[in-house]
């Protein structure tokens, strides 16, 4: 059993998601297009909070999980909080052992293998990417390219 060879990628693509976090002008992390979508702030906090949430409940890896919302009070805590949450998912992600192995679902009474975790999360992330760039677009503000070998 090999490892997923998106890691390394997917790693850059944290990067990105990292350094988006400076082209968001201070008084707008608490910004979204419109009330009932999420801020900066909250896609942010997402992020991480879900690459752990599948690391305790469903990988069930041993290691606690921080209260990201409560200690994101400023961008350097939510850069911080993304590259821990990354590092935790990256251990996973590189042992083929924890890819190939069956968790239990939580919607239905299945089970659900770590590659389908893994897939579910780079969805997840790119996702929510996406919508830090839009909300950037929105806001007029340029961002670098994003594009990756």
């Amino acid at each position: 059993m090999a490892a997923l060879d998106i890691v390394s990628h997917w790693g850059r693509m944290n990067d990105s998601i990292i350094q988006l976090v400076d082209y968001i002008p201070d008084d707008k992390l608490d910004w979204s297009p419109k009330p009932e979508l999420w801020n900066f702030r909250g896609i942010l906090v997402h992020i991480a909070t879900a690459r752990h949430i599948w690391m305790t409940r469903d990988v069930k890896d041993g290691e606690p999980s921080p209260i990201v919302l409560g200690e994101a009070t400023s961008k350097d805590d939510l850069k911080r909080h993304l590259k821990a949450s990354w590092e935790r998912l990256h251990r996973f992600l590189s042992d083929p052992a924890k890819l190939a192995a069956e968790y239990e679902g939580r919607f239905e009474p299945h089970t659900i293998t770590g590659h389908w975790i893994a897939f579910h999360a780079i969805e997840h992330d790119i996702h929510h990417r996406a919508d830090i760039f839009h909300y950037l677009a929105l806001l007029g503000i340029e961002t670098p390219d994003v594009t990756t070998p």
